[in-house]
């Protein structure tokens, strides 16, 4: 269930970034898409970093 849970948040943050790069290219007016989605990608990828540091500290996951 928890490896379920990073895999989801993993392509959460690939489809965040793959959307930036869309509003990036197609988008020629002054929106806020492209700051907005990868603000996105960042704050997922501070859940990610803090489910890694959770999982490692309740020891739902092992080290090498």
């Amino acid at each position: 269930m928890f490896d379920a849970l990073l895999l989801l948040v993993m392509l959460a943050i690939v489809v965040s970034l793959g959307s930036a790069l869309v509003f990036l290219v197609r988008d020629r007016s002054r929106s806020q898409r492209t700051v907005v989605s990868l603000s996105v990608r960042v704050a997922l990828s501070v859940l990610l970093l803090l489910l890694l540091a959770f999982g490692f500290v309740a020891r739902y996951m092992q080290g090498p």
